[in-house]
C-alpha cells in the first residue's frame, strides 16, 4: 500500500512541475529579444506550417534553447522523483539499492517471433557454413532475469527466463552450436556483479563468463582451435554514468540522491604472432574467431573481445556494432567484405534476447524493406 510520503509526493511534484512550468513559460514568452524567437517570427503562421510539422519543430528547439533552468529542472525533478517515488522516466524500471532495468526487458515474446529468428540464424548458419566458416550463438539472458530478485515485486515474472529457454530450444532443434550464458552467468554472480547496476550492459565478470561459455561451447560441438600465445594484463580503471541513470536524473545531480559511477575495470589481451607462427601462404590478416553483435561486443570497456582471446587462446577480430541490435550487424557482414579478407574459422554471434520481437532486429530503423526473406 503507498505510503503517506508517496501520497504527498504524488500531490506535490506535479504541483511544483506545473507551477515551475507557468513560471518558465511566462519568462519563455517575455523573452521576445532573443535570436531564437526573433527567427520563429519570420515564419508564416499558416496550415501548411502547422501540418509539415514545421511549427512542432520550431516549438521543440524553442523550448530546448530559451528555456530557462531547464538543465537545473531535469535534474532537480528527477532527484525528487527518485527520492520520494522510487521512479523515474518512461523507460526505466527502479529496483532497490540503486538497481535499474530497461523497460524492454519486461516483455512476454510470442513463440512466432522465436521461431522467425531462429528461422533466420539457420539461413546464416547456411550461408557461414557455405564458406567454410562455423557459427556458434551465444544468447545473452536478461538482466532483469538474472538479477530478478532486485527487480520491484510488483514486476517481477518470469518471462524473460522463458525467452531464454524457448530461445536456446528452438536453436538446438536447428543443429545450431550455443554457448548457455544464463547458467555461467549465474553461477560467477556470487563472486562479482555480472551486469551493472544503472546500465543495460555486463559488467567485466558478465563478459569473461560468458567468454568462457563460448568456449564450452566450442568444445562440446568439436569444435578445435590452434592454441596460440596470449598475454594479458588489467588497466586503470574508467568511470562512467551508467546508460540508465539518464532515464532517471541527470549525472550532474545523481549523487544528490546516492547515485555514483560505474567503475569498470579495463582487461586487455595480446596475442604473441611469433609464437604462434607465421602463415606459410603470407596472409597476415587471417584471423580464427571473429565477433558480431552488440554494445556488449562493440565497447571495449566490456574487454568481451580480449576474454574471448584468453579463454579460446585465439586471435578475435571485433565487427560488433553499437546502437543497432543483434541483426543488423550480422546482415552487415554477410553483404560485405570482411569474412573475405579476414577468412575467419568461427564466427561468434553475441545475441541478447531483450532484441527479439522488435521491429528492427533484421533491419535499420526507417528501413523500407519488408522483413524476412533470405539473407
Amino acid at each position: 500500500m503507498p505510503s503517506l510520503r508517496q501520497y504527498t509526493a504524488t500531490l506535490v511534484l506535479p504541483a511544483a512541475f506545473f507551477g515551475y512550468a507557468l513560471y518558465a513559460n511566462s519568462a519563455l514568452l517575455l523573452n521576445a529579444a532573443s535570436p531564437t524567437a526573433q527567427a520563429s517570427e519570420q515564419k508564416e503562421l499558416s496550415l501548411g506550417y502547422v501540418i509539415d510539422g514545421e511549427a512542432t519543430r520550431d516549438l521543440d528547439a524553442l523550448y530546448k534553447n530559451e528555456l530557462p533552468h531547464r538543465a537545473a529542472s531535469v535534474g532537480l525533478f528527477g532527484n525528487a522523483r527518485y527520492a520520494l517515488l522510487g521512479a523515474g522516466r518512461k523507460g526505466v524500471i527502479v529496483g532497490d539499492d540503486g538497481w535499474f532495468f530497461t523497460a524492454e526487458e519486461f516483455k512476454t515474446v510470442p513463440a512466432a517471433e522465436i521461431e522467425d529468428a531462429v528461422g533466420r540464424i539457420a539461413e546464416v548458419k547456411r550461408e557461414l557454413e557455405a564458406r567454410g566458416i562455423q557459427l556458434i550463438v551465444a544468447p545473452l539472458p536478461a538482466k532483469s532475469d538474472v538479477y530478478s530478485e532486485e527487480v520491484p515485486s510488483v514486476v517481477r515474472g518470469t518471462a524473460m527466463a522463458e525467452t531464454y529457454g524457448s530461445f536456446i530450444a528452438a536453436l538446438k532443434r536447428q543443429g545450431i552450436v550455443i554457448a548457455d550464458t544464463r547458467p555461467a552467468l549465474l553461477a560467477a554472480k556470487p563472486f562479482g556483479e555480472v551486469f551493472l547496476k544503472s546500465d543495460t550492459h555486463w559488467s567485466p565478470a558478465g563478459a569473461k563468463a560468458t567468454a568462457e561459455a563460448v568456449q564450452t561451447g566450442l568444445q562440446m560441438a568439436g569444435i578445435t582451435l590452434p592454441s596460440e600465445e596470449v598475454t594479458a594484463q588489467w588497466q586503470t580503471p574508467v568511470s562512467l554514468w551508467g546508460d540508465l541513470t539518464k532515464f532517471v536524473t541527470s549525472p550532474d545531480y545523481a549523487p544528490g540522491v546516492g547515485l555514483k559511477e560505474e567503475n569498470i575495470p579495463i582487461y586487455r589481451t595480446t596475442v604473441n604472432a611469433a609464437a604462434a607462427g607465421a602463415d606459410i601462404f603470407g596472409n597476415d590478416t587471417a584471423v580464427p574467431i571473429m565477433l558480431v553483435g552488440t554494445s556488449y561486443s562493440a565497447n571495449e570497456n566490456w574487454s568481451f573481445a580480449d576474454f574471448l582471446r584468453q579463454s579460446l587462446r585465439a586471435d578475435v577480430v571485433n565487427v560488433a556494432k553499437e546502437g543497432l541490435g543483434p541483426g543488423v550487424p550480422m546482415m552487415d557482414l554477410l553483404t560485405g567484405a570482411a569474412l573475405d579478407e579476414t577468412t575467419p574459422t568461427v564466427v561468434v554471434w553475441e545475441f541478447p534476447i531483450r532484441y527479439l520481437g522488435t521491429k528492427t532486429l533484421w533491419e535499420r530503423d526507417g528501413d523500407k524493406k519488408a522483413g524476412g526473406g533470405n539473407v
